[in-house]
């Protein structure tokens, strides 16, 4: 027994190019509409949110690393004049570890 399929009455049966096309024209249009939005929004930034932009463009401008204080560190460990605080340095290893193990237990 044979089946026509070419004489379905379904929309769903678009040729893969209709398809393609509906999808355009649809694109099209939703790209119309939010460009129609988009020219009608805008933002009004409270006082808060503007003294928070300018704190977040001044930090922006301030350097990562502080190269004169690397400078200063690499002439005196090439002089042989930096002091190496083993004690300071143990008691930090110990803080830190500390605050992890005690943030581990808490999670």
């Amino acid at each position: 027994m044979p089946i026509n399929i070419k004489k379905t009455g379904h929309k769903s049966a678009q040729s893969p190019v209709n398809k393609a096309n509906s999808t355009k024209k649809n694109t099209k249009s939703s790209a119309k509409n939010t460009t129609k939005t988009a020219d009608s929004d805008s933002i009004d930034l409270t006082e808060n949110a503007s003294k928070l932009q300018q704190i977040e463009q001044s930090l922006q401008d301030i350097p990562v690393i502080d190269t004169g204080r690397v400078e200063a560190i690499s002439q005196s460990i090439e002089e042989g004049q930096y002091n190496i605080d083993n004690e300071k340095i143990a008691d930090r290893i110990i803080k830190s570890e500390t605050a992890l193990h005690l943030k581990k237990k808490s999670s």
